[in-house]
């Protein structure tokens, strides 16, 4: 069974990109542009992993989604890969409860999906 990716990116050429990337690889990829969708999401799923921009639309960042979902015990133990153009907010990202933080615009998406594979063994 492919593992579970949730991936929070409000860029539909992104989304496309890192999706098509990551199920090259044999993950299943589901996808919101908000935080809202991606809560609707997991009240059905528990991703293996959740990739995450910061800069989100709506009344919800990718910090404050982060910090909801490190303080719930049904989401607290997944592994979350903040993905960002934001190179200043490292270290309040990982205070938060990021598992790790990389810039989109300086990674390849090979390094992106290395890291996913990396965080999901």
């Amino acid at each position: 069974m492919a593992k579970l990716v949730l991936l929070i990116e409000d860029d539909l050429d992104i989304q496309k990109v890192f999706s098509e990337k990551l199920k090259s690889k044999g993950f299943e990829v589901l996808l919101a542009i908000d935080a809202s969708h991606a809560f609707h999401i997991l009240q059905e799923k528990t991703p293996s992993i959740i990739l995450l921009d910061i800069m989100l639309p709506g009344s919800m960042n990718g910090f404050d989604f982060l910090e909801k979902i490190k303080s719930n015990p049904k989401w607290q133990g997944i592994p979350v890969l903040v993905l960002t153009n934001l190179d200043t907010e490292r270290d309040l990202a990982l205070k938060a409860g990021a598992t790790d933080y990389l810039i989109k615009a300086n990674t390849d998406v090979e390094i992106i999906a290395q890291k996913v594979i990396q965080l999901t063994s």
